[in-house]
């Protein structure tokens, strides 16, 4: 074999060469893409199946604050902003849901305390250890779900089957006393958007079905 031979076929073992190695990684960047867009959407169903349990839960037992006044069983704002208090900016929705009896955090309770909230991108899931809350009580805060863009939240009115943008609506009293849009809604909206993934829209029932 001449010199000459031995330059063609080195060169065509280095274009070889290149060409595998271009395929292997383009193989393994679709992998992982792959990989990816398979966790998304199992985070993605295991966060919608919880929050079906969650709302399917709710339960109309108005909470006392830690001055011991009446606060709502269920609030929420379209995307946040109009919850007030400490977690008011990105708070979601909070309400009250039952079937979550715990025997370590004091005594057993049927109903929980639970709220959603949107911080920075990601989806929080926050529960406080007892319903009518003390002094200083923390709830216990979860992360659920990152690269959240935007969430965006609708409530279905039992009365006259009408959507709001928020609940109550039009300042509804809090407690045993208040008005019928003090209760509870009939269902809610719940509308996910993601940069990467698109848009997401699912409707869940409020409590037991009337």
């Amino acid at each position: 074999m001449t010199l000459l031979e031995v330059l063609i076929a080195l060169a065509v073992f280095a274009l070889v060469a290149a060409a595998g190695y271009t395929a292997l990684s383009q193989g393994l960047r679709t992998e992982e893409r792959l990989q990816d867009t398979r966790a998304f959407w199992q985070r993605l169903g295991s966060v919608l199946s919880l929050m079906r349990r969650d709302l399917g839960q709710v339960r109309n037992r108005p909470p006392r604050s830690p001055a011991g006044e009446w606060t709502l069983a269920f609030e929420g704002s379209e995307s946040g902003a109009a919850m007030g208090g400490r977690t008011g900016e990105d708070t979601l929705f909070r309400f009250v849901r039952g079937g979550s009896t715990s025997f370590r955090e004091g005594p057993a309770s049927p109903y929980r305390r639970v709220a959603y909230r949107l911080r920075e991108g990601e989806l929080f899931r926050l529960t406080w250890p007892r319903l009518d809350a003390p002094t200083g009580l923390e709830p216990r805060e979860v992360a659920l779900m990152d690269g959240v863009e935007e969430v965006t939240i609708r409530y279905l009115a039992g009365q006259d089957r009408r959507w709001a943008q928020r609940w109550p609506r039009g300042g509804a009293g809090a407690g045993p006393g208040g008005s019928a849009d003090a209760g509870l809604p009939r269902a809610v909206e719940i509308t996910l958007e993601f940069e990467e993934h698109g848009r997401f829209e699912r409707v869940f029932h409020v409590g037991h079905p009337r």
